[in-house]
């Protein structure tokens, strides 16, 4: 049996982070970790085992790119679900992360994750483990 998708939470309002773990949970996957700073982010960036990431950008006045560069060292893909408006400067600096718009509608986060998990496994054509 394979594994569901661990999928790593880093969002400052305990709100917002309660309801995309619950949508994860929904979706199949499961939320490993959820970080309300930008400090834990980072500790959890750099040792974490995930499969994706969910990363607002603004985390308690803090920019996220830290978290963002070290994921993406790791070779851990990631989305930004946020209500920040430069969306160019997001796309510019990670041409391959979707960019999610709060409020988050659950089948826009889910075909992001369906889209990050495939970029992860090599296979564009496959949905993740993450039912369709």
């Amino acid at each position: 049996m394979t594994k569901p998708p661990q999928i790593l939470i880093v969002e400052d309002e305990i709100l917002i982070a309660m309801d995309l773990e619950d949508m994860v949970a929904e979706m199949g996957g499961t939320a490993v970790a959820s970080a309300h700073n930008i400090q834990t982010a980072i500790k959890l960036a750099e040792s974490i085992e995930a499969d994706a990431a969910i990363l607002d950008v603004d985390v308690a006045g803090q920019l996220v790119f830290p978290v963002a560069d070290i994921l993406a060292a790791r070779g851990i893909p990631f989305l930004f679900n946020t209500g920040h408006s430069a969306e160019d400067i997001l796309k510019a600096r990670y041409k391959s992360a979707p960019i999610c718009r709060k409020p988050t509608l659950p089948r826009q986060l889910k075909s992001a994750l369906q889209n990050l998990l495939a970029s992860r496994e090599g296979n564009p054509d496959s949905n993740g483990a993450i039912p369709a």
